[in-house]
């Protein structure tokens, strides 16, 4: 399998001497000057490992580390600092980091280091992807524990796949979740391919089955990914604090992001070819 290391240096000589040993490893490596596109970079592409700085400019490494944790990834971290500071150090380990180098350090340790990190995994003390308390929204109530959907005290079946994924949409509602950051956040608990993201969710929608309002609770926004729309999380007053009016709330309703005949005859099929 290819290695593909993420790395954030502001530096250009510390890059361009770990780029001349990571092409003797045959490892592919690509380079952030700073940590804020770290997150946009998460959504589109997850990397094998981040080799990150640990002081940067506006936000530092391990401000960046936190939130790279908080939002669900659980990839290989390696923070590199000047710091030997036993303090940093323990800091960095209780954040989520798998390693810590100090400068000055040999490159070849660098990439022994990025191997055995790979080996070992995630951290065991970084922080689930999502929460174990009950998920209620609507008439639904979700037992993340003990792995339940329930309907107005009916429980709904699902499979494996289908509940992982609801966890992880009904954690974050109104959120728009990359294809690539769904996938990342249900690798802990389920193996779920980039085609077959699009089956589970086509059967995840059919158990879910309409809203109170009769709208379907997974929103799809082409180009970005999935937005989870419950009823109760959807705007009901404008900006003075008046209720909505009909045509209004139709609008907000439609700017949620309907699904339309033409995603619905392709998750159909995609449905079937699992079959």
């Amino acid at each position: 399998m290819t290695i593909h290391l993420l790395v954030v240096e502001p530096n250009q000589e510390s890059r361009d001497v770990l780029r001349s040993h990571v092409q003797q490893h045959k490892i592919e490596m690509s380079v952030l000057y700073n940590t804020e596109s770290l997150e946009r970079r998460l959504e589109v592409e997850v990397p094998s490992l981040i080799v990150m700085r640990h002081s940067l400019p506006e936000v530092d490494g391990l401000a960046a580390l936190r939130r790279v944790r908080s939002l669900g990834y659980d990839l290989p971290v390696i923070i590199v600092s000047r710091s030997d500071d036993v303090v940093d150090k323990v800091l960095a380990f209780e954040l989520g980091a798998n390693d810590y180098v100090v400068d000055p350090h040999d490159p070849r340790e660098l990439i022994a280091r990025v191997r055995n990190a790979l080996r070992a995994g995630p951290p065991s003390h970084a922080p689930l992807h999502v929460e174990r308390e009950p998920i209620s929204f609507d008439d639904f109530e979700v037992d993340v524990a003990d792995r339940v959907l329930t309907r107005g005290g009916v429980e709904v079946p699902l499979r494996s796949t289908e509940f992982a994924l609801l966890v992880v949409l009904a954690s974050h509602p109104m959120k728009v979740l990359s294809r690539v950051r769904i996938l990342n956040m249900l690798r802990r608990h389920c193996s779920v391919t980039e085609r077959g993201l699009d089956v589970v969710v086509f059967r995840l929608r059919a158990a879910l089955k309409l809203s109170p309002t009769g709208r379907q609770y997974i929103k799809t926004l082409r180009g970005e990914g999935y937005m989870f729309a419950p009823d109760e999380a959807l705007p009901r007053h404008g900006v003075s604090g008046e209720p909505v009016r009909g045509d209004e709330h139709a609008r907000l309703l439609e700017l949620a992001g309907p699904v339309v005949a033409e995603e619905r005859m392709r998750f159909e099929s995609a449905a079937r070819l699992a079959l």
